[in-house]
């Protein structure tokens, strides 16, 4: 084997680490790319406070599918997910029914799969809280509190159930069981032990086989308020928290105590860093006095007492160095990642504000959406959103996107 001599190690570390390309935004936004020792590293500029990107939502929905009262199929107890099948049918999953309903783009009702009982392809009472598309227009669904995931196929037919090997073996605690948290465009699942009782937790990848594919290591958990016995009673107030998401080939995996978002190839090395340039804050006396305020909200206005017993709680709790820098994020169709901005509290805005990255991680800038619309899944020239209303009535509105 060569070796270098000293200097002309120092002079390709000094190479790989200068900005190799340089470009901005159509917002006018600067990024910079580089490499550093095999990984990309891309900064972005802060887009300019109050600007938007030249995207448009449609002046209203293309259909809206659910009602206040009528036929069964259109009454939802609570959406978890939504997505449109390649021949533009929509799957839409209810809790409360354990249902997926099938309905076609003019919103009529086509057919009903899965259900509750302990049939083939039926759930017993769980709670479901996810649904995401795989190659070939199946559809993978997944269960909160446990590593059970059910497969359904393009017509309905329900293919599989399984408990992922990992995930079996670790069966009797499930504080270290891995729980599915994405699937990526090929099937892969990005898993991670529940952040709460476990920091730093083991993330890892599996098939749609449930077979292990890779590992990712250990990483941040929350940041949290634990008694004696290290037993994690609640969050801190403004905590740290993590997010797992596939995204443009890699697997990311980030905590928003900072604008820097990272990610890993299958075999656990560290591929690609994004940043923005935006500094963390630190919490005042007027965003704690907000916090608390929120959290108090939830606690009927008879109950003073209580009331008083929580603030104090609350004023007791400790309170982490520096507000999130972001609050989840997600990529759509065309594998631009949508990074739902934290909402400082006492500072909150009419809608929902995104920063939107192209895949390769550049910045584009800001997209808004009406406040009370959450995103079930962004397509091309598309956006389903989970509309509920001041009744809680909830339905699922179909948006055309121009970009």
């Amino acid at each position: 084997m060569k070796i270098r001599s000293f200097g002309t190690i120092a002079a390709l570390m000094a190479v790989a680490c200068a900005a190799d390309q340089e470009t901005d935004s159509p917002a006018g936004v600067h990024t910079e790319f580089r490499d550093s020792a095999g990984i990309r590293i891309v900064e972005n500029a802060n887009p300019p406070e109050g600007s938007r990107l030249d995207w448009r939502l449609g002046p209203e929905p293309l259909v809206s599918i659910g009602k206040v009262e009528g036929e069964e199929p259109y009454l939802f107890t609570r959406i978890f997910g939504a997505t449109m099948l390649s021949d533009g049918r929509i799957v839409i999953g209810d809790d409360g029914t354990k249902e997926l309903r099938v309905f076609d783009r003019q919103g009529n009702h086509l057919e009903t799969w899965a259900g509750e009982g302990q049939g083939p392809g039926e759930f017993g009472p769980v709670q479901l809280w996810g649904l995401s598309p795989l190659p070939g227009d199946s559809i993978i669904i997944l269960q909160y509190g446990f590593a059970e995931l059910s497969v359904y196929g393009p017509d309905g037919e329900f293919l599989r159930r399984f408990v992922p090997e990992r995930s079996q073996r670790d069966i009797q605690d499930w504080t270290k069981s891995l729980w599915p948290r994405d699937v990526s465009r090929d099937g892969l699942l990005l898993a991670v032990q529940d952040l709460l009782n476990n920091d730093p937790a083991e993330v890892e990848v599996w098939d749609a086989a449930g077979e292990l594919r890779g590992s990712l290591g250990m990483h941040p958990g929350q940041e949290a308020i634990r008694d004696g016995g290290g037993v994690p009673l609640e969050p801190l107030m403004f905590s740290r928290n993590t997010f797992l998401q596939a995204w443009g080939g890699l697997f990311f995996i980030s905590t928003n105590r900072r604008y820097e978002l990272r990610g890993f190839a299958l075999d656990g090395s560290l591929a690609r860093i994004v940043r923005l340039d935006r500094p963390p804050r630190v919490p005042t006396d007027a965003h704690i006095e907000a916090y608390i305020e929120d959290r108090l909200s939830s606690i009927p206005s008879d109950q003073a007492d209580r009331r008083a017993e929580r603030r104090r709680e609350l004023l007791d709790m400790p309170v982490a160095e520096h507000l999130p820098s972001f609050a989840v994020y997600w990529p759509d169709a065309l594998d631009h990642l949508w990074v739902w901005e934290y909402e400082v509290p006492g500072e909150e805005t009419p809608g929902t504000l995104f920063t939107v990255f192209e895949p390769g991680g550049r910045v584009l800038g800001y997209f808004e959406i009406p406040e009370g619309m959450f995103i079930l899944e962004a397509g091309a020239d598309y956006i389903l959103f989970r509309v509920r209303d001041e009744l809680g009535v909830e339905t699922v509105q179909l948006w055309p996107l121009e970009r």
